[in-house]
């Protein structure tokens, strides 16, 4: 709102709502006035006066009040005048201040309204793939998708129109940069994914990226949950260093995928087939209220006999005390200033710290705890 009314002074338009005002007030007082001592008179009080003079000035004219005096309406014609002047000069500049929002939206440039979004930043040559994907997931809900890259106002617009995604938003810029960051509306977002930026840096310059975008963002809103897409198996300590709360290793399960070629064909196959993005056939969803405190085994047969589905495990996100927890909050205490300053330093933070435990097909008499999703096969 703050922006707007800024926008709004800026633009003039504040001034010419002033000076429109003022044009009404001059013109109904001169009316009533001029037309005060005439028998024939229709407008007999201030507040007709000013009624008359609103319908006029906003070319309404539903004729039940006029002058009825030479003067009267020598005043009225000087009224309409530069009313209706000024009326076209503000709805031109009111339609401006839209095109103009309309133009730098689309070439990246306008700050992001959206909250509970998802943010992806960077751009390869699978991030088109990803976007499908994506959106084919998120097909319910339609959650605003915005992209933060380099890329020019005619490539996003061919994605928009070949993924016919009406809510995928965009922000130009280096992502790494907190102003560019602040457009995407991050402290908002619901999480944001950072892809290896190819377009322009080797696989090695795009990781160092990734890890620094990880910084900015983490540093900017700690609430948001940062996952990172890294090429190189080694830098994933860096990510880990600047909190990220997941890393996808690009080919990580290469080796174990072409060594099962070999010795279980079948395995790449299935796996193939249940990440098939056109069936999206893997989803999480939490665990029944009606289930918690009873066993994997129970709600295994309650998925499987009401639901159709196959239950592969469950997950939650934990929280672990961080060392903050442990030093004084005392800012006297130099030791703990000096040991929180070293953490610091070596990119360890001291607030508590968040990581997924993930329980593949447990035992059968696992209790479920309050918070744990469900990983589904459909």
């Amino acid at each position: 709102m703050l922006d707007w009314t800024k926008r709004l002074r800026d633009e003039g338009v504040l001034d010419l709502l002033i000076v429109l005002w003022i044009i009404l007030f001059i013109g109904a007082v001169a009316v009533f006035s001029l037309d005060y001592s005439s028998s024939n008179r229709n407008i007999t009080n201030l507040f007709d006066a000013f009624y008359w003079a609103w319908v006029t000035m906003t070319t309404v004219g539903y004729g039940d009040l006029s002058p009825a005096t030479p003067g009267a309406r020598i005043a009225a014609s000087i009224m309409m005048f530069f009313s209706m002047a000024l009326i076209s000069f503000f709805t031109a500049t009111i339609s401006s201040i839209f095109v103009a929002r309309k133009i730098r939206e689309g070439k990246g440039l306008e700050k992001i309204k959206y909250t509970d979004h998802y943010i992806i930043c960077g751009w390869n040559d699978l991030a088109d793939e990803l976007l499908e994907s994506l959106l084919k997931q998120d097909k319910k809900d339609q959650t605003p998708i915005i992209l933060v890259n380099e890329l020019s106002e005619e490539e996003i617009d061919s994605w928009r129109g070949k993924l016919n995604a009406a809510h995928l938003g965009f922000v130009r810029g280096d992502f790494t940069q907190d102003a560019i960051l602040n457009k995407a509306n991050v402290s908002r977002a619901k999480a944001v994914l950072i892809l290896p930026n190819l377009v322009r840096l080797s696989s090695s310059e795009a990781d160092e990226k990734t890890a620094l975008a990880t910084y900015s963002i983490k540093a900017l809103a700690p609430k948001t949950k940062v996952y990172a897409y890294i090429r190189h198996y080694e830098n994933k300590s860096k990510l880990k260093r600047a909190k990220a709360d997941g890393v996808i290793i690009a080919d990580e399960f290469g080796p174990f995928l072409g060594a099962s070629q070999l010795h279980n064909p079948g395995i790449p196959a299935f796996l193939s087939e249940m990440m098939d993005t056109d069936q999206t056939r893997l989803k999480t969803n939490p665990v029944p209220d009606k289930l918690i405190g009873k066993t994997y085994g129970d709600l295994f047969d309650h998925i499987y006999r009401d639901h159709g589905q196959t239950l592969l495990g469950v997950y939650q996100e934990e929280s672990s005390a961080g060392i903050g927890d442990f030093l004084s909050a005392d800012s006297g205490d130099y030791l703990d200033q000096f040991i929180a300053a070293k953490l610091k330093a070596a990119g360890r933070g001291v607030s508590e710290e968040q990581k997924m435990k993930v329980r593949v097909n447990p035992e059968k008499d696992y209790v479920l705890k309050t918070g744990e999703q469900m990983i589904l096969l459909k």
